[in-house]
């Protein structure tokens, strides 16, 4: 592709990337992305592992998701399991 790519800036302030640029980027369905503000835009950088110290709600979420991707699928489920008797418990309080 590596070509200039025009999107619009959606409703709620999201753009798509097209499968092409992501084929490209080597970026997939829960890759964890970096965007970084430079002076004229956006620059867009797919990592591995989040800084230490961010503990924004994106970021957690992030983290989980790749932490979890490498875990076997046994683990996966235990950990599902455990994630939702802890919502269970939070909702008898």
């Amino acid at each position: 592709m590596s070509q200039s790519v025009y999107k619009v800036l959606g409703k709620n302030g999201r753009i798509y990337l097209p499968r092409e640029l992501q084929s490209e980027m080597e970026i997939q369905r829960g890759d964890i992305i970096k965007l970084i503000p430079v002076k004229d835009g956006v620059q867009i950088k797919k990592v591995h592992l989040i800084e230490m110290g961010d503990k924004s709600p994106e970021a957690v979420e992030a983290f989980v998701h790749a932490a979890a991707s490498a875990m076997s699928r046994e683990s996966q489920m235990e950990l599902a399991a455990r994630l939702l008797n802890s919502l269970r418990e939070e909702e008898k309080q």
